[in-house]
């Protein structure tokens, strides 16, 4: 879903879009220190003339945002033909259905809030061409193999779409095979 070439040869500007303000600052923070440059929205209109305007190399969005959600943000940008390719990373408290819809929209990865420091750059670095191996798709909470079973039960009971309901299926056929 996205490209590694010229953009992340340039330097390396990351879109923030949180409307969290003790979420954003020590992100935004981080990732200067770490040398990259930060551009950051409370809210999705922003963010996407702020995406249009810099073209960065990443962009991490929350899901739950005032107004427009992160998704249809997400979709936007996956139907903008100059920064369609731009690498996103969505970041939520929500759950396992909110990153399915998320991978939907044109989400590349997923980090769970609270965030695991370690995953977070395991998830930038690739998605800017830094890192060799690609970090686990999607970060999820510790959890008892029958309470992810149980999680997985109601997902699939809330799952609106048969995409959705389909890949509840496999992922809990294999927890179930996992226990075995």
């Amino acid at each position: 879903m996205f490209d590694f070439g010229e953009e992340c040869s340039m330097a390396k500007t990351i879109l923030i879009v949180e409307d969290d303000f003790d979420t954003l600052h020590p992100l935004s923070e981080l990732l200067r220190l770490k040398g990259y440059t930060t551009v950051t929205a409370s809210e999705a209109d922003l963010a996407l003339r702020l995406a249009r305007e810099h073209r960065p190399t990443l962009i991490l969005t929350d899901i739950a945002l005032p107004g427009a959600s992160g998704l249809s943000f997400i979709s936007n940008v996956r139907h903008d033909p100059g920064i369609d390719q731009t690498p996103i990373i969505a970041i939520s408290g929500c759950g396992p259905v909110v990153f399915l819809e998320a991978e939907a929209a044109g989400a590349d990865f997923c980090i769970a809030k609270p965030i695991n420091i370690d995953r977070f750059w395991q998830a930038v670095e690739f998605m800017c061409g830094e890192a060799v191996s690609e970090p686990e798709v999607v970060e999820q909470p510790e959890r008892t193999r029958a309470q992810e079973i149980d999680r997985l039960v109601d997902e699939l009971r809330l799952a609106s779409s048969r995409d959705l309901r389909d890949d509840c299926l496999r992922r809990l056929k294999m927890q179930i095979l996992r226990t075995d």
